[in-house]
C-alpha cells in the first residue's frame, strides 16, 4: 500500500513539474514570430545593402533581409548569387540555414547568414519605393 502511495505521490509532483515547465515556456514561445520558410530555388531576385546585408526576393511578393556573419566581399558587385542551405535540407527557415556563394575573380566566396527574417508588406512596400530613387 505504501509503495503505491509513493508511486502516486511521484507521478503527481512529475505532472506538476511539467505543468510549471510548459507555462513558463509558454509566454516565450508566443513572442517569436512564427517561422517562414522557402525553398532555395524560389529565389527570383537579390541586392545587397553594403558587404553585411542582403534581401531575398522569394516568389511572387515575399522578400527576406539577411544579416551576415562578416564582411561578404564582392557581394554589392556581384553578378550572380548562389544560395546553398547549411542544413543539407531543401528549405531554409532561419538565417543559420542558410549560406550565400558569391563568385569572385578567384573562386567562389561563401557568405554565412546569422539571421534571417521575412519583410512585412508595408516594408516590402518602402524598399521598394527607396530603389526608384
Amino acid at each position: 500500500m505504501m509503495k503505491r502511495i509513493a508511486i502516486a505521490a511521484a507521478l503527481a509532483s512529475l505532472g506538476f513539474a511539467a505543468a510549471d515547465t510548459v507555462a513558463v515556456a509558454a509566454p516565450d514561445a508566443a513572442a517569436r514570430p512564427p517561422r517562414a520558410c522557402f525553398f532555395a530555388s524560389q529565389l527570383n531576385s537579390w541586392r545587397a545593402e553594403g558587404d553585411r546585408v542582403v534581401y531575398l526576393e522569394i516568389g511572387v511578393r515575399d522578400v527576406y533581409r539577411g544579416e551576415l556573419f562578416s564582411r561578404c566581399h564582392d557581394l554589392d558587385s556581384a553578378i550572380t548569387l548562389g544560395v546553398r542551405s547549411r542544413a543539407g535540407g531543401s528549405s531554409i527557415c532561419d538565417g543559420l540555414d542558410l549560406d550565400l556563394i558569391v563568385p569572385t575573380s578567384i573562386g567562389p566566396r561563401t557568405c554565412h547568414v546569422t539571421r534571417l527574417r521575412k519583410l512585412t508588406p508595408e516594408e516590402v512596400t518602402a524598399l521598394k519605393a527607396s530603389r526608384k530613387k
